[in-house]
């Protein structure tokens, strides 16, 4: 088996193939997962890609995020440049990088696991769309990687080694809802990690999972056909990374057992955490590490042979960690204006500079709320990245801010500064051939998209549970055109559909699909995709997996939230494998729906109101301290834990809401609203949308990072 080892930037990639790895995987400056490290100039790329093959060493490159309309030119420069270099495979995620994969026959294609593959048709979904490899979700127990690795030609990579995630892989907007930083787009803030409270009660970290250790599972993973052991780790120091392929060579040379554990758990000291193979021995309580007692620990001494680098900060999942150094006495200034649209922060560093918007949420309490004065006298003693304030500046520095923005202002502004000490991208320069030029340009709207945003919804996503008294009321209500013109069903099974058809009273039924299933779901999704062809229902697809059996089915299929998009190519890629409307991403900022509907050639969906899934996991909870609580961080953030096909969804108390907002330059074909967990589907259909300053509005009025 392959071992395959993180390189956050050079000294690590060394470090990495003088261990003995097989393979290094690592990313440019921006558009990947791990945008918090060094990572590599176009320079820099070409020299490993040399070095790593002068030693028979593998490089693949990561383009493995949500990418945005105006990111598209850079993500395929990105690939041309991956080609000329040699790359070997590059990772992928966003649909448009899928659909490309014709445009680069030198370039293997591999799912990355923010694809969320996680059962065998998600595998042979990715085979169909051309990927060499798969890298599987680490929820997936032994038996379930066998499954997924024995599906097809398509090779199985499992990460084996390095920290967990609490929510299924691709699967998170916990950091979009925070504070606009999405996990997708691989600047997530680990909002996991915090404490979080019920009511009163202090629930420690409940969110915070152990660090994943496969050591003593190598024979069972060849056994199950796995090609390729993954280590996590881009945020990692040269003398970890060494180790770890040290450490994985050992037990694939069949180690002593005792040694090789005893080795895993040094590691596993880096982070401060506990470690567990809990998910690959189908176990999935004891997952969560409680942040009481262990502090996180330096590795050992290397030898000779090894880098003698420091390590990386102690967690590497902390957000405001700097990966490396920064040159010392660098100023920046920073300015909060508050205007019409929100609270605008920008950060300038020499000629270049970031800016994003927040909210203007209502100050409840006054005696707690933070005036913007304070908010930047906050920065004036401190040190982010090694830069000091030189200039804070407002237009209004008596205006009051709740304090969960100016709790979240120094993590955004840091964020900031790191995007900004990064070397500007070389790849922009890159000129294209025509036939790759051509998969960039801009098309013409499609004409099914006229409805704009601030126009009445026409669809609304319901539970199966809710559908008979949700028509019911509406009918009762007597408004006339208040029905909407499609239902999006939720959580239906096989035996319901006939019932829901009855219940509907005309109105168009779409089936929703789950947007992670695992091997034992598939016989009753089959069961539940064959009904609805019979009864000339349409599907809502929300993984790879689903999409493939509903094609193979025959269903009229659309593609859902899980498959939402950010970019007009990558809808006009899922349109173009047979999805009639494509959904934008639920975490789409303004800009970005502008950019995106401006030049759709599909049909696309766009939800405006909602209690999104923040966190989707397998983790096993106690419904006793969970179900029905509210949960709340130190931002008061608040959310709810309830059972979604059978697993654990937090969604938050409170919905965003854009029907208020009115703005021309968004046009959809449907317009959503999503009333799975309301408390009142039918009341909140029928209510009259508020429009006040403290209506969430999601990342609508701020930059998504």
């Amino acid at each position: 088996m392959e071992i395959l080892a993180p390189a956050g930037d050079m000294e690590v990639l060394r470090a990495a193939i003088a261990a003995g790895c097989d393979a290094v995987y690592l990313g440019l400056a921006t558009l990947n997962a791990r945008r918090g490290a060094r990572n590599f100039t176009p320079d820099e790329l070409a020299m490993a890609v040399k070095d790593a093959h002068a030693k028979n060493v593998r490089v693949y490159l990561t383009l493995n995020i949500d990418i945005a309309q105006r990111e598209l030119g850079q993500a395929i420069r990105m690939l041309k440049l991956a080609e000329d270099c040699g790359v070997d495979a590059v990772l992928v995620r966003d649909p448009a990088v899928i659909g490309w994969r014709r445009l680069f026959p030198r370039l293997a294609f591999h799912f990355s696991t923010q694809t969320c593959i996680a059962n065998s048709l998600d595998v042979r979904a990715a085979g169909d769309l051309g990927a060499a490899r798969v890298v599987l979700a680490r929820e997936l127990s032994l038996a379930e990687i066998a499954a997924c690795s024995k599906s097809g030609d398509v090779e199985t990579e499992v990460f084996v080694q390095g920290a967990l995630c609490f929510c299924i892989s691709g699967r998170c907007l916990l950091s979009s809802w925070v504070g606009g930083h999405s996990g997708n787009r691989g600047t997530c803030t680990s909002p996991c990690r915090v404490p979080w409270m019920a009511g009163t009660e202090s629930l420690g970290t409940p969110l915070s999972m152990k660090d994943l250790t496969a050591v003593g599972h190598i024979d069972d993973l060849q056994r199950a056909g796995v090609k390729a052991l993954k280590i996590e780790g881009r945020l990692k120091s040269p003398n970890w990374v060494s180790q770890a392929v040290g450490l994985y060579k050992q037990a694939i040379e069949g180690g002593d057992p005792a040694s090789l554990l005893d080795q895993a758990n040094q590691l596993g000291a880096y982070a401060g955490r506990p470690l567990t193979s809990g998910y690959l021995d189908a176990r999935r309580d004891d997952l969560i590490a409680q942040s009481a007692g262990r502090q996180a620990a330096a590795l050992p001494p290397a030898d000779s042979s090894q880098s003698t680098a420091p390590p990386a900060p102690a967690d590497p999942a902390d957000p405001a960690a700097s990966p490396e150094p920064q040159p010392t006495g660098i100023e920046y200034d920073l300015a909060i204006d508050i205007t019409d649209q929100g609270i605008v922060c920008t950060v300038t560093l020499g000629e270049r500079h970031l800016s994003w918007t927040m909210p203007k949420t209502q100050v409840r309490r006054q005696y707690k709320a933070v005036p913007v004065s304070i908010a930047l006298g906050q920065f004036e003693p401190r040190t982010l990245h090694n830069c000091n304030l030189r200039n804070g500046t407002s237009n209004n520095l008596e205006y009051l801010m709740v304090p969960r923005a100016a709790n979240t202002l120094i993590d955004l502004v840091s964020s900031a500064l790191r995007q900004l000490l990064k070397p500007e991208d070389e790849t922009l320069r890159l000129d294209l051939p025509e036939e790759i030029r051509a998969a960039i340009a801009r098309a013409k709207r499609h004409a099914a998209n006229t409805k704009l945003l601030g126009d009445a919804p026409n669809r609304a996503r319901l539970e199966s549970k809710s559908v008979a008294e949700f028509v019911r009321r509406i009918k009762a209500a007597g408004q006339r055109d208040a029905m909407p013109q499609a239902i999006l069903v939720e959580h239906a099974t096989a035996d319901q559909l006939e019932q829901l058809i009855a219940a509907s009273a005309g109105t168009s039924l779409i089936v929703a699909l789950p947007p992670v299933f695992f091997e034992a779901d598939i016989l009753a999704i089959q069961q539940l995709v064959t009904l609805a062809v019979a009864l000339n229902l349409a599907v809502e697809v929300n993984s790879w997996g689903g999409w493939k059996l509903a094609k193979d089915c025959g269903a009229r299929v659309e593609a859902g939230p899980g498959l939402g998009v950010l970019n007009a190519a990558a809808a006009q890629m899922l349109h173009q494998n047979g999805c009639a409307c494509v959904s934008i991403a639920v975490e789409a900022d303004r800009q970005q729906m502008e950019d995106l509907t401006s030049c759709c050639a599909a049909p696309c969906a766009l939800t405006v109101f909602g209690r999104p899934a923040l966190m989707i996991t397998r983790v096993q909870l106690s419904a006793d301290q969970l179900q029905g609580r509210v949960l709340q961080d130190r931002r008061e953030v608040q959310v709810k834990a309830r059972l979604e096909h059978g697993l654990w969804t937090l969604r938050p108390v409170e919905p965003f809401d854009l029907r208020p907002v009115r703005n021309k330059s968004i046009q959809v074909a449907h317009l959503i609203v999503e009333l799975v967990a309301s408390p009142d589907p039918a009341g909140e259909w029928l209510r009259k949308p508020f429009g006040g300053e403290k209506t969430l509005r999601f990342n609508y009025g701020r930059t998504l990072a």
